[in-house]
């Protein structure tokens, strides 16, 4: 889960909260008062301020795009060629 730690006065999490919205993650935002800046962290990775915050959830945005994108010229992929079915028994285990 992400969550987001930000000052009170932060102008920044309304636009964070949309870009979250978009995209199949868990989030929380908390207040914090002691805080002079944005500080995310997402497990055990942790990035402070507005443009590390930004980068990431760039990433995250980029990461499920290619998640559910259906391409198929990303992969080697031949869609033309034959399967190759093993028939000689050859690499299978016989325990």
């Amino acid at each position: 889960m992400i969550k987001i730690f930000y000052p009170e006065e932060s102008l920044d999490i309304t636009g964070w909260k949309e870009r979250l919205d978009r995209i199949p993650l868990k989030y929380e935002f908390i207040k914090d008062a002691a805080a002079e800046t944005g500080r995310l962290v997402d497990g055990e990775k942790i990035v402070e301020g507005v443009p590390a915050i930004e980068a990431y959830l760039e990433s995250q945005e980029q990461f499920a795009l290619d998640w559910y994108e259906d391409r198929c010229d990303k992969y080697d992929f031949d869609p033309d060629a034959v399967p190759k079915i093993n028939l000689s028994g050859a690499g299978q285990n016989n325990s």
